[in-house]
């Protein structure tokens, strides 16, 4: 009976440690404004610290030939993240995570290619700019505003976050926490690693675990910049996340999301820039101790909102929460 109740508590605690990948919208100018991740509803504990790195390796092919406002985007962007959270009270943590991007042309391409000759599915668009290099061009009437380099590496923006666990999960409820993030504009927006201004956002996340197994996952945001970028006007737009997780075993997990995201840009006449996003997530967690969590994920566009989304998204994340006698 002892161990029994001992390894339900140990399949509880592990539980709550995995939860969905921390997936945002990838497209290289679309993601320059802030993108709150996919995330649980419980806050780190009361004193402790969670360290998180995430590596997340997307590919880019748009090509917008409207008029006025337009652009050419063939790239891969490796976005890098620093994510440390802090249990400041109970039931609430504060957070900030320091953000760098790499621009670059390679790695994922190969393997897309091959991926839709052997399905017999091969983009037109990669088709057609197949003999084009690096491109990363946003232009409006032929002139400029935007021109990314191969190569180029620097910081974005920095993000601080809270989350409050408001409902306490029960029989019937799910838990629901509240959080709240500002984007710090400190990246270099001639370089397209931020777009110079502050972002607001607010969203309430939703988690519910039946039949000891299966935790589902709603994520619901809005945000609300404060400015323009490159002249462009920036609205109010909101993000969404629905993923369910499913316990193989107490150590390994598979979660399954659908993410949408609006577009903060509206009315350039740009559909890379207008459009939002629509995507679906394939992740696996593997818990490698007691307070190391190892995660994949790829990220694939589901096509249901054309010439916006990101080819597809290759990333890892290492989740560590200090040991009990390192807590403050």
């Amino acid at each position: 009976m002892l161990l029994s109740s001992a390894g339900q508590t140990l399949a509880a605690e592990i539980m709550e440690g995995q939860g969905p990948v921390p997936v945002r919208n990838y497209q290289p100018i679309q993601g320059l404004s802030l993108q709150m991740p996919g995330e649980s509803a419980i806050p780190v504990s009361r004193g402790e610290f969670m360290i998180r790195g995430d590596f997340a390796e997307t590919s880019t092919i748009i090509r917008d030939s409207n008029t006025g406002v337009n652009a050419v985007l063939k790239l891969n962007q490796l976005r890098s993240a620093l994510d440390i959270r802090y249990g400041a009270m109970e039931n609430t943590e504060v957070g900030i995570e320091v953000i760098s991007r790499y621009n670059h042309s390679g790695a994922l391409d190969g393997l897309i290619t091959a991926t839709e000759r052997l399905f017999d599915r091969s983009a037109p668009i990669r088709e057609q700019l197949k003999h084009q290099g690096f491109t990363y061009v946003l232009a409006r009437n032929g002139q400029p505003l935007l021109q990314g380099t191969n190569g180029a590496f620097g910081l974005s923006d920095t993000v601080v976050y809270t989350k409050t666990l408001l409902f306490v999960e029960s029989t019937y409820l799910p838990a629901i926490a509240l959080r709240t993030a500002i984007k710090v504009p400190i990246g270099d927006k001639s370089r397209a690693f931020g777009t110079g201004v502050a972002d607001l956002g607010v969203g309430l996340v939703l988690q519910k675990t039946v039949w000891n197994r299966v935790v589902f996952y709603l994520n619901v945001n809005q945000m609300l910049p404060t400015g323009h970028y490159l002249d462009l006007a920036l609205r109010a737009y909101w993000t969404a996340m629905s993923g369910v997780e499913f316990m193989i075993t107490p150590k390994f997990s598979v979660v399954g999301q659908f993410d949408y995201y609006q577009s903060p840009f509206g009315r350039t006449g740009s559909n890379g820039l207008d459009n939002g996003v629509t995507e679906a997530v394939l992740a696996f967690g593997c818990r490698m101790s007691q307070d190391f969590l190892l995660q994949v994920y790829g990220v694939e566009n589901l096509d249901l909102i054309r010439d916006s989304a990101p080819d597809f998204t290759l990333g890892m994340v290492l989740t560590y929460r200090l040991p009990q006698n390192h807590r403050l």
